[in-house]
């Protein structure tokens, strides 16, 4: 029987918390590695990313990156309505935590529309190798990713992460590509 989210979310979850902060710090290190090596890197010049919490890749070595190379670098700013909005970082050193503890640059940073992004890059807790998707459940990446179809989207993940099956309903958002410490699958 194949799982639910719900109790695929719970197993992921655990799964996750069991990963040291050595291996998580190694394993995110080749993924930022391996995304600057990807073709939507080099073409674009408006990006967004998340930053991470506990139990996701860490992409702060790629957005400083990122940023040295001059590209605009925005994250996720979440509002308790369940929008969120695309803001801009421009350092590391000004950012605070804000909803579900995620760190958000300070308040009066610029946003940008999610037409104007060229790169979106996802997090989750599990994907599969058709692209779908399970994330923590409050739908703000399948809400966002609709409104920024011209966007190359990638979700990044560690290879713990990738499941036979993620089950999805109608409103999941499928990814065209996710990579991992050392596997790219692309739709």
């Amino acid at each position: 029987m194949k799982p639910n989210k719900g109790d695929l979310r719970k197993a992921m979850k655990s799964r996750l918390q069991a990963v040291s902060a050595a291996q998580a710090a190694v394993w995110s290190d080749a993924v930022c590695r391996r995304l600057t090596a990807l073709p939507p890197y080099q073409t674009a010049s408006r990006l967004m990313a998340f930053l991470n919490m506990k139990g996701e890749v860490s992409l702060d070595t790629f957005l400083i990156q990122a940023l040295k190379e001059g590209k605009e670098v925005y994250v996720p700013y979440c509002f308790a309505n369940g929008h969120m909005e695309a803001v801009q970082m421009t350092s590391l050193n000004d950012v605070v935590h804000g909803m579900y503890g995620i760190r958000v640059p300070k308040e009066g940073s610029p946003r940008i529309a999610p037409e104007q992004l060229e790169w979106i890059i996802v997090p989750g807790l599990a994907f599969d190798a058709e692209g779908h998707r399970l994330g923590r459940g409050a739908g703000f990446y399948d809400r966002y990713l609709q409104r920024a179809p011209q966007a190359a989207v990638t979700a990044v993940a560690w290879d713990i992460q990738i499941v036979p099956h993620v089950p999805t309903e109608a409103h999941d958002y499928p990814l065209p590509a996710v990579l991992t410490q050392s596997r790219y699958m692309v739709q």
